[in-house]
């Protein structure tokens, strides 16, 4: 006769499930900047250093700089929170494979990315089938985890991309009539401050060679000390435009890696989840009560990391696809470490994927994925 059981949530175990699960994405194992190969370690020591890399220099082109930064920024990013959303979900899988009785040489890693979760995860979902096929009823409810980006981690991560026009693109860019600024050489143009030369116009004082030596109310020919408009024969100094110059901005490749780099740092609710049925063998009684136990760590790694950043590490790779032809002229070593950087993008978006199925493999046989 079937024993109707259920796995209730006691206060304490909660506890320990917070502990365990709430954490944000800046929590699991960020610090671990992960295995990106020794070969992108080697022509890209900044991939695989630790710390941030928003503020180091690329290349002397300061915007093309600003893009890699920001995509080798992204790429650590997700090749850490990959591993640990597949550190978290094989430990999950070992421990309730070690609760039904699976022994460890059956839980071992398969090669590849992801392949420690899924080593784990397959034998337990065999074994699950096997008892839920004897007349185990089981019945999961879940609370999902609620997860919000870091919006300080995305300002920061933008202020990066919003990089300073240079002075010799304004001066390109700016319809000539509308530079103003202060002349290294001969102004040709209106003097907001002293003239020196000839003022075509009204001069407010001349030396005795009759040449303009104060404020001229027209056009200046010769030297200004203050502000010149329009006219420079010479070098603008700190020039500014009055018509439309394209403004510092945080362009596509920025915004989509530090979109990226804000969902990974991210704060996550845990879920919750409370497990009843029926066991009817004292295997199916050791595998409820396994299930209310880790379940919750599992399905934190599967929904509030993986499914949830599943779509940005693939935009992170299009970005590292992308990337090698917009900043084609960003120099040698700026091309290397977005070459370093999109292969630890590509691995780690692998990983995600295969870690997020070996998760399914257990949720969604007990109904308690979501999807």
């Amino acid at each position: 006769m079937p024993t109707t059981l259920r796995w209730p949530h006691h206060a304490a175990a909660l506890v320990l499930v917070a502990a365990a699960t709430s954490m944000g994405c800046s929590e699991v194992g960020l610090g671990n900047l992960g295995n990106l190969g020794n070969l992108g370690a080697a022509v890209c020591p900044e991939v695989a250093g630790p710390g941030e890399v928003l503020s180091t220099p690329f290349s002397s082109d300061i915007r093309a700089s600003a893009k890699v930064a920001t995509f080798v920024q992204a790429a650590k990013d997700m090749t850490a929170v990959s591993e640990a959303i597949e550190a978290q979900v094989t430990e999950a899988c070992r421990r309730i494979g070690t609760d039904i009785g699976i022994p460890p040489a059956q839980m071992q890693p398969q090669d590849g990315a992801g392949g420690a979760a899924k080593g784990a995860c397959e034998p337990v979902a065999a074994a699950v089938d096997s008892i839920l096929r004897q007349g185990m009823q089981i019945q999961v409810a879940v609370t999902p985890p609620s997860c919000q980006a870091n919006v300080q981690a995305e300002a920061r991560c933008n202020g990066a991309c919003d990089v300073q026009v240079d002075p010799g693109q304004i001066v390109a860019q700016c319809e000539p009539a509308r530079l103003s600024g202060f002349c290294q050489g001969r102004c040709t143009g209106q003097c907001e401050g002293r003239c020196t030369g000839t003022c075509h116009g009204q001069c407010t004082a001349t030396d005795a060679q009759g040449r303009c030596v104060g404020q001229c109310n027209g056009s200046c020919d010769g030297g200004c000390d203050a502000t010149c408009h329009a006219g420079c024969q010479g070098t603008w100094q700190a020039p500014r435009c009055e018509g439309t110059v394209r403004p510092p901005s945080v362009d596509a490749e920025c915004q989509a890696s530090c979109k990226a780099h804000a969902d990974v740092y991210a704060t996550c609710t845990p879920a919750l989840v409370n497990v009843s049925g029926s066991a009817n063998t004292d295997v199916a009684l050791r595998l409820g009560r396994s299930l209310q136990a880790n379940l919750p760590a599992l399905l934190h790694a599967e929904l509030a990391l993986g499914r949830r950043l599943l779509n940005d590490a693939q935009v992170v790779v299009q970005v590292g696809a992308e990337l090698p032809r917009v900043v084609g002229q960003a120099g040698a070593h700026a091309l290397a470490c977005a070459g370093a950087a999109a292969e630890a993008a590509t691995s780690a978006s692998l990983r995600i994927q295969i870690s997020v199925r070996a998760s399914a493999s257990i949720s969604g046989r007990v109904g308690a994925s979501g999807g």
